[in-house]
């Protein structure tokens, strides 16, 4: 009866696997809306759908031979690998396994069909023959940890019961199918090394004949491996890329196109070197327009044809990297053998938020990563949420006023303003004195401000503001996102809903600043900005209006440093569900680092640099450790709340100092404890933090990490 079931069970297998493969084509080609994780089992149930008394499999079965056991094994592992923690089989084993059907097709199918003499068919009926040798074969494999020694097991044990109509041991062991896919992962992996060896002697293999066979090569060994060796070769993935990117660049030097050569050159970013990098996502990826000769475009053409595939491989990492939260913890942390330091935690959230930009960078019409991001598309863009929704209501954007309702940007442009259900002169409205409740309103993306402060000013602020949430997403993103939804946008299988705006206050001068603030925080006067918690507003004041001597001691304008600060208290306490007592007990001072890591902001051609040891409060803290040998241990100040912390007679020292451990716990040793930080301010912003979190989330002793930040500062 075993033997009648199991080509049912099989079948079900294999039109899971169909399905399995088609989604994995649709992510692979940057599509989304491939279907839920659960899919392929799913539709694994038609085998058992009854067609004139029989099940659909045992139809199926009649039109094909048997499949071995590692096929079944293999298609198995792929078809419901989404819903487990970690494969059946690992990479090691899935490798063995195709050298094995390649190996034992090869061995049987000639000689079977008479190429020689002697037909190894035969020694399948004999005992032990054929399955005492995969059995011996099956438990070395096991005593090497490698897992497909299990399926040999598993296969001598199927022949033992008699699954398969056949009593033939190598029907257990291999079938045609199972031959010709693995030939075709074999024949696909040589093939793919010699491009690459072709490609480092000469570097003239085009992107796109790459593309080609990788996507020709879609089968059971790029489906399992995909995930666990895309984000094991950054490192290949960009030396890969060099050699494209030099061929174009010569290409573009030889044909007199210098500027293109100098675009192409300068698209690498530079390497970290103890700093975050941030990149500007441009709205769309469009032809510069500097670019006319026809041999110009065709390298243009060329150039974008090798950014969206290295954007695809990218993106195939950061899927990887959304994934590693699903896996077991290592025991130890070491470091692997390029030399790189491993993360403290195994969760990898935030290099998949950084793989994620980087995509954007090289392709940003990449519609998965797009949406996985939170960005929606209207009219050939892609927009947040927020501005989607107003452009649904008809409303007209510009840098100057913000949103608008529909029909009003041409009057404003002209001078007019709209005040109070009716129209005045720009002249008008801005000659009459202002106060909070009669101030200018102006809608942003993500931010409302209310103003006293002249139109100008407010426009500057939203920008500032603006640029603040696209830096704090790349940055901070996964604190927003918890593992497994970063995982499930990243399939396509989540989205960001637009929320309601932020709110920021933008006085017209400091006095009229600590007039409003004064009565809440007596410290105001001191302050340059604050973030209000209990009414979740930003505020701020424009010091180009001086009435008191005091401003004199202030840059005229705003101050953007300030304006970063309090955009990230916003930003953390806002975008996910947050305690209103974050920090009141424990950890209040990782609050202030990382509004003090945004202090030391650096734009650049690319976007902008965070941290590093010459940037931001960081001197100040060297200074403070090194010179004046003042340094507050880990252990007391984690145990700090926020009253201790903000009492403390060090306070001006204190701040020096979180900011030198921002920038160690960020891009210390490789941004080594990056996961494990913003993991930390997760627990401090959900009331769950003790004083012994960040230990346990470091795997470190707190005197170690004070040893470590030590050194940190002192390279």
């Amino acid at each position: 009866m075993i033997e009648w079931w199991y080509p049912v069970a099989v079948w079900a297998i294999v039109i899971a696997a169909v399905v399995r493969s088609i989604q994995f084509g649709f992510n692979a080609a940057g599509l989304s809306h491939a279907g839920p994780r659960w899919l392929p089992l799913a539709a694994a149930t038609f085998a058992i759908v009854p067609i004139d008394g029989l099940p659909l499999a045992r139809w199926l079965h009649s039109f094909s031979a048997n499949f071995s056991i590692p096929l079944a094994i293999l298609l198995l592992d792929f078809g419901i690998s989404p819903l487990l923690r970690q494969p059946l089989l690992n990479r090691l084993a899935t490798r063995t396994a195709i050298w094995f059907g390649f190996t034992c097709g090869l061995l049987l199918y000639p000689l079977g069909l008479g190429l020689g003499s002697f037909d190894p068919y035969e020694l399948g009926w004999k005992s032990p023959g054929v399955a005492a040798v995969a059995a011996i074969c099956g438990g070395v494999l096991l005593l090497q940890k490698n897992t497909f020694g299990t399926v040999l097991l598993v296969a001598g044990a199927a022949w033992q019961i008699g699954c398969l109509e056949s009593d033939n041991a190598w029907d257990y062991l291999v079938d045609p199918v199972y031959w010709l896919l693995s030939t075709i992962n074999v024949a696909a992996a040589m093939i793919g090394w010699l491009v690459s060896l072709w490609q480092k002697l000469r570097c003239r293999t085009p992107a796109t004949f790459i593309g080609a066979i990788l996507v020709g090569c879609c089968s059971l060994y790029a489906c399992e491996a995909a995930d666990q060796q895309h984000l094991a070769t950054p490192i290949g993935q960009d030396e890969e890329w060099q050699g494209v990117a030099a061929e174009l660049q010569r290409r573009a030097t030889i044909s007199g196109n210098e500027r293109l050569a100098s675009l192409i050159r300068d698209w690498r970013l530079p390497d970290d070197a103890g700093r975050t990098l941030v990149v500007t996502i441009p709205p769309k990826l469009q032809q510069p327009e500097w670019i006319h000769a026809a041999d110009a475009q065709a390298i243009w053409s060329d150039f974008c044809d090798a950014r969206r595939q290295r954007a695809a491989g990218t993106f195939a990492m950061a899927l990887a990297a959304a994934r590693m939260h699903a896996k077991p913890p290592a025991s130890v942390n070491h470091e692997n053998a390029a030399g790189s330091i491993q993360p403290a935690i195994q969760q990898q959230s935030c290099a998949a938020v950084r793989l994620l930009y980087r995509t954007l960078r090289d392709d940003p019409e990449h519609a998965q990563a797009r949406e996985a991001g939170g960005w929606v598309r209207r009219d050939g863009l892609w927009v947040w949420p927020e501005a989607a929704r107003r452009l649904d209501k008809g409303e007209e954007y510009s840098a100057a006023y913000g949103w608008l309702p529909r029909g009003r940007l041409a009057r404003y442009q002209a001078g007019d303003r709209y005040v109070r259900g009716r129209w005045v002169k720009a002249s008008d409205d801005a000659a009459k004195p202002r106060t909070l409740d009669l101030g200018w309103k102006c809608n942003f993306d993500h931010w409302q401000i209310t103003s006293t402060a002249s139109p100008d000013s407010v426009a500057i602020l939203g920008s500032c503001l603006e640029e603040s949430h696209s830096i704090w997403r790349q940055i901070f993103g996964a604190f927003s996102i918890p593992p497994a939804e970063l995982e499930k946008r990243l399939e396509g299988r989540g989205r960001i809903a637009a929320r309601d705006p932020f709110a920021a206050v933008l006085m017209a001068n400091r006095k009229e600043y600590v007039t409003e603030l004064e009565a809440l925080e007596p410290t105001i006067a001191r302050t340059l900005g604050i973030y209000w918690s209990p009414t979740h507003t930003a505020w701020f004041f424009d010091s180009k209006v001086q009435s008191d001597p005091v401003d004199n001691a202030f840059v005229a304008g705003l101050d953007t440093t300030t304006i970063y600060h309090e955009a990230t208290h916003q930003l953390f306490a806002e975008t996910r569900a947050t305690s209103p007592l974050a920090g009141e007990r424990f950890g209040f001072w990782a609050i202030e680092a990382a509004a003090c890591f945004m202090e030391s902001l650096q734009a650049t051609d690319f976007g902008w640099t965070l941290g590093g040891i010459e940037n931001g409060r960081v001197p100040a803290a060297r200074q403070r450790l090194l010179e004046d040998n003042f340094y507050v241990p880990l252990e007391e100040l984690t145990a700090m709340g926020r009253r201790e912390f903000q009492a403390d007679a060090r306070l001006p020292e204190i701040y020096s100092q979180i900011s030198g451990l921002a920038d160690f716990f960020m891009n210390g040793q490789q941004g080594r404890y990056r996961e494990a930080f913003v993991e930390y301010l997760v627990r401090i912003y959900t009331g769950t933090v003790d004083t012994e979190t960040l230990w346990r989330l470091c795997k470190r002793s707190a005197s170690e990490l004070d040893e470590e930040y030590r050194r940190h500062m002192a390279r």
